[in-house]
């Protein structure tokens, strides 16, 4: 599944339609704090939401922290599986302040 552009995603999922509501990279903090706490098992859902949060403005210190949190909740093997599932799409993204 493509990544789709921040605009895209802030108008579909963020602001645009409710100005006084959660951004598009909350929600999507959010979804991956969520799948963490599930246990990670869904793969493909954490990697594809780390893709796209990173494209809506996540830095790297975000997600870790979003992912960490959920350990609290979901149990430690759950935040050791997502930290890795993040960190393969991490390490395959551009650099953060390089995002270009």
């Amino acid at each position: 599944f493509p990544t789709m552009p921040a605009d895209l995603m802030e108008t579909f999922m963020g602001k645009t339609f409710n100005p006084e509501g959660l951004d598009a990279k909350t929600k999507l903090l959010l979804t991956l704090c969520a799948l963490t706490i599930m246990g990670a098992q869904a793969e493909a859902q954490v990697r594809i939401t780390v893709r796209h949060a990173v494209e809506a403005g996540a830095t790297h210190q975000e997600i870790a922290e979003t992912i960490g949190v959920a350990a609290m909740f979901g149990g430690v093997p759950a935040m050791t599986k997502a930290m890795e599932l993040a960190r393969e799409v991490l390490d395959g993204a551009a650099p953060e302040g390089d995002q270009t």
